[in-house]
């Protein structure tokens, strides 16, 4: 419920008369549900985005019946505790993980970009290490 202000000059005397007008506003019957998948999605993984982990699984979700790839072109940029050797971090990704792996321009983060899915992704981004996790994702490779 809506509870609004309305003023208006009466017509026989100059004063200003105010009268609160009560509408009805009808609530979304699905948000409260995308509230508690938002909510879940930031319990399961507090260091990540959780928009960015959201729009992974979308395009995963609309690109499984399209031509090409099946995932997303998902850009990662991981932030790691202070004190940890980044280069490091960057050698062991390449290692594990088929996907360009660089440090951040100002040499604060490492990023990660390549096709992925979401467990690709949660994957990357199971590290205990990982402060942050911010990023991009685009249904196609740039």
């Amino acid at each position: 419920m809506i509870l609004t202000l309305v003023k208006y000059k009466n017509a026989h005397t100059s004063n200003m008369t105010a009268q609160v007008v009560e509408k009805k506003v009808r609530e979304s019957v699905v948000e409260p549900y995308f509230h508690q998948f938002f909510q879940h999605v930031v319990q399961a993984m507090p260091h990540v985005d959780p928009q960015l982990l959201i729009k992974v699984m979308m395009f995963e979700m609309t690109l499984k019946d399209s031509i090409g790839p099946k995932i997303p072109h998902v850009h990662l940029e991981v932030q790691y505790k202070e004190g940890i050797d980044l280069h490091q971090k960057q050698e062991e990704g390449r290692d594990k993980y088929p996907i360009e792996i660089t440090k951040s321009r100002w040499g604060d983060a490492v990023i990660f970009s390549g096709l992925m899915s979401i467990k690709n992704v949660e994957l990357v981004c199971s590290d205990p290490d990982i402060v942050k996790v911010t990023g991009r994702v685009c249904p196609r490779h740039n």
